[in-house]
């Protein structure tokens, strides 16, 4: 039996496992259980696997739960949650739009759905507290738009990917077609609406009405005294700070998990919780979900299923000769495989995939790579896709079971209008 398919029975037994057993067993222990069996049958480098924890990613989650706790010990939130509320006079859709349109403006300036989601849900968990509202009704209206709505307009994030799309097809030498500024709004605009709108009208309809009582359960602040003056101002001085480095972390100098970091390192140092309160607020099941996520998505890739996907699937185009039926394929595959691997694995092998079929074919590589993006950075089924799922399930205490209920009609959805136009603007044939 080769490593290949000892690795595709160990991936499915992870998922089983997820669905059957999480109800008696932590979701990051039966994560770290397979990353031990990725390593035993030889299916991943053990410096690989102990790379996982090391991930910006992981770091960046442990560190944004750590500055959103600071944020929620002082009073900000609470003031912040009874204004909403006031004005909003009791009404949730109205309290929701104004968040997903909040998480949405993030979400053009950070590229990273995981710190857009730590830095909304803090303030929205308040929100849904002060009005009796289980949060799980809220967090993964949040949670898919940050995840789907994330490089859209023309800021500095999209610019940065246009230029590192623009750089695969300089590698390849298929400078027939190039990117523009633009191409990233044009073909991602009707996709945002559609979930702006999924987020606000239709993913409450299949909301549970989830108690919060879970591993991940986002602590809720008991009665506490108030802070000093001093570390009450530390506490809104940070959040803003960090919001600030990662809005402009390229002009500063630094990552953004370098930003959350140093937050997280002032909210510790000022006192503003105590020693419990700070491992508490880590998440630390969370974050080791993600790091058991990772490994297994990087396994997958290191065995070869992504490649002998992507050659099945270069054949399958080859033969195909409608736009519409072509473009479902280019969506379809990677947004299917970004369930299960890292979405930014599946990007960075997929890009330069797309580009060679449509070089073979002389054909525009930009909707097939705009295809790709959206499908791949649009994933909210599982927790393997990306960092921004297991935090969401956190903060909604969500089972696999649930995100598959309320994803399900977003997903039709946004298949259904990414494709239409993209194929549309950016024909292959």
């Amino acid at each position: 039996m080769n490593q290949m398919t000892i690795c595709l029975i160990i991936f499915i037994l992870t998922l089983l496992a997820y669905a059957f057993l999480s109800s008696r067993v932590s979701m990051a222990v039966i994560s770290l259980i397979s990353v031990a069996a990725l390593m035993v049958t030889g299916c991943m480098d053990p410096n690989d696997a102990l790379s996982c924890f090391a991930n910006s990613s992981a770091i960046l989650m442990a560190s944004m739960f750590v500055v959103s706790a600071g944020l929620n010990r002082t009073q900000m939130v609470k003031k912040i949650s009874a204004f909403i509320c006031r004005i909003s006079k009791g009404s949730f859709t109205k309290v929701l739009a104004g968040y997903v349109i909040l998480t949405c403006i993030l979400a053009q300036f950070i590229p990273s759905s995981a710190a857009c989601f730590s830095v909304v849900f803090p303030l929205a968990y308040g929100v849904c507290k002060e009005m009796k509202i289980a949060p799980s009704k809220m967090m993964f209206s949040l949670g898919i738009t940050a995840i789907g709505t994330v490089i859209t307009l023309p800021f500095s994030a999209s610019v940065s990917e246009m230029a590192r799309i623009q750089g695969f097809l300089e590698a390849y030498e298929y400078t027939t077609y190039n990117m523009s500024i633009m191409d990233i709004m044009y073909a991602k605009a009707p996709t945002m609406i559609a979930i702006l709108l999924l987020a606000i009208f239709v993913v409450p309809r299949f909301a549970p009405d989830n108690e919060m009582e879970s591993e991940f359960q986002v602590k809720e602040q008991k009665e506490q005294e108030k802070l000093s003056p001093v570390r009450e101002f530390i506490g809104y001085a940070t959040f803003v700070c960090v919001l600030l480095g990662l809005l402009f972390s390229n002009q500063i100098g630094l990552k953004a998990w370098q930003v959350a970091f140093i937050g997280a390192l002032v909210i510790a140092a000022s006192g503003i919780m105590t020693k419990k309160e700070l491992i508490e607020s880590m998440n630390i099941s969370m974050v080791l979900l993600f790091v058991g996520a990772l490994a297994i998505g990087t396994a997958l890739s290191g065995t070869g299923v992504a490649d002998m996907i992507g050659n099945h699937l270069s054949g399958i185009i080859l033969s195909v000769h409608n736009n519409y039926i072509a473009g479902f394929i280019f969506f379809l595959v990677p947004f299917v495989l970004t369930q299960f691997m890292l979405n930014l694995g599946i990007y960075s092998i997929f890009v330069p995939l797309y580009i060679m079929i449509c070089k073979s074919m002389g054909a525009n590589p930009v909707g097939p790579i705009m295809l790709c993006m959206i499908a791949s950075m649009t994933a909210f089924f599982t927790p393997l896709a990306t960092p921004t799922v297991p935090q969401v399930m956190g903060a909604g205490n969500y089972t696999i079971k649930q995100l598959v209920k309320m994803g399900w009609v977003p997903f039709i959805v946004i298949t259904l209008v990414s494709v239409f136009w993209v194929m549309t603007i950016y024909p292959v044939f």
